[in-house]
Formats: C-alpha cells, structure tokens, sequence
C-alpha cells in the first residue's frame, strides 16, 4: 500500500513537473501576439461605433447573436473591441465565444477564420442564437502618415440564411495635431490631450509666476534686457513643445505643429511683457 501510494506520488509529481516545464517553454518559446500602435486603435476606435450602429438598425426583430472571430485579426483587437462595444450597448445579446476560439487564444495560436456565410452559419447553429456576425479584415495598419482600416462585415439570420448586413467600411486616419508619432512615443501614461493641457498650462502660467522677474527687466527701459528676456520664456515653451511632440521633427507635419505651437508661446510672451510695462508706467 506504501508502495502504491509513493509511485502515484511519483508518477503525479513527474506528470505536474513535466506540465509546468512545457507551460514553461509554450510561453518563453511559443508564438507571440503582435501588437497594436496606438494609431491603428484610434482608426478602429473611430469606426467600430459606426458598425455598431448599424447592426442597430438591421437587426430587425434579432435579439442574440454570436460574434465569430474576424478572419484576418491576429491581434484579436478588433474582434475584441467589436464584441466590447456590442454589449455595452445593448445592441444583441452576444453569446461568448467558442470553446475552441477559447483554447486557440489561450495558446496565443491565430483564430481559425470563417470565410464564407455557409460556415458561418454552420458555427451558428446550435448556440441558441438568431443572428450570426462574420467579417474579414482587408487593411488594418499605420503609417507615418496616419493609419488605415478596412473590413467587411455581415449580419446574417439563423434561421433563414439571409444577410441582413453586408457591409464593407474604409476608415482613413490623418495626423492631427494630438495624434502625430512624436506624441504617442513620449509621454508615456499620459493622453494627447492631457500632455497638451499641461503644456498650455505651463506656458500660461510661467509668465505668471514670474512676473516681478519680467516687471524688473522691462522696469530697465533696455530694449536688449527686453529682448532677452523674451527669447528666454520662448526658448522653454519651445523645449515643452519639443517634448509635447516626443523629441522629434521628422516629418513636416510635426515640424509645423512645433512651429506653430512656439508661435503662440511667442505672441502670449510679447502680450505679458505688454502688460508689465504698462503697469510700470
């Protein structure tokens, strides 16, 4: 009885130890998901709400659906994203996805597509489901000029095999100038619109803050003194749009949205020091 027990300790030890070495080596060794850039999840962020409101309206008296996995989405963002927007809306009733989707993304593998209404309706039924939504991702990618998603979707019945969406949608995403590469390199934990704030703050307020600093230079009546002093605050609002931007300039576009920004720190300068000569007369 001894023996028995210590060999199914043994043997159980052995079969766990083997296990975890091969959960070991799956994750150091097996295949990795690629990555979203932040600007191909603001293309799609942009027109996954669309697509959403369109199932809105051709789901006709469907109430449930499933979500099969978009063919041509190794990075399971949009799928995801879709599904996530789906039932915070309350738009279907999405059924979770299939055992085997489960098991494919546990193990980082790609999704086995759906490529054909037939198929599609094949996985469908037996899921309880009245609707079933398929697609395939055409384009889905950025580049230094901006980004670029292109899909196709269906909304198909169940029952009757009809298509109630089909539906193909283009998404172009130029640069602006909260979306430009430098701004999305820098500034890590921090949001386009929240780096600018802080810098507008920073160049509104330095001037502020330092007030006796310019009311003492222009009280020198010295036009060099002056000149100086400007250079100097549009010197730091420069390296805060420098920053703002993520320390590049390589692209035109970038390089006039530094320009610009500058500008305006200039212009905000002159009227300040403007003010504190006036009140020193």
């Amino acid at each position: 009885m001894s023996k028995l027990f210590w060999g199914l300790l043994t043997l159980v030890g052995t079969v766990a130890l083997m296990a975890y070495m091969a959960h070991q080596a799956w994750t150091h060794f097996g295949p990795a998901k690629p990555q979203v850039s932040q600007r191909r999840r603001e293309v799609a962020d942009q027109l996954l709400p669309q697509i959403v409101e369109d199932l809105r309206k051709a789901r006709g008296p469907l109430h449930s659906a499933v979500l099969l996995h978009l063919a041509n989405d190794p990075t399971d963002y949009l799928t995801d994203r879709l599904r996530a927007l789906i039932l915070e809306s309350g738009v279907l009733d999405l059924r979770d996805a299939s055992l085997e989707e489960k098991i494919q993304r546990s193990l980082r593998l790609r999704v086995t597509p759906v490529g054909s209404i037939g198929l599609a309706l094949t996985r469908a039924r037996g899921r309880g489901v009245a609707g079933v939504i398929f697609g395939q991702v055409d384009v889905f990618e950025s580049y230094p000029e901006g980004a670029r998603l292109e899909l196709e979707l269906s909304l198909a019945d169940v029952r009757s095999g009809d298509l109630l969406l089909d539906q193909r949608y283009v998404k172009q995403l130029e640069p602006g100038l909260l979306s430009v590469p430098g701004a999305v390199a820098g500034g890590e934990g921090f949001g386009p619109a929240q780096r600018f704030l802080g810098w507008a703050l920073a160049v509104l307020l330095l001037p502020v803050f330092t007030i006796g600093f310019i009311r003492a230079t222009v009280r020198r009546e010295s036009n060099r003194a002056n000149a100086w002093a400007l250079a100097i605050y549009t010197v730091v609002d420069g390296v805060l749009a420098f920053l703002l931007l993520g320390g590049g300039l390589g692209s035109w576009f970038i390089a006039l949205a530094f320009l610009g920004l500058v500008g305006l720190a200039f212009l905000y300068n002159v009227a300040v020091m403007s003010y504190a000569l006036k009140l020193e007369i």
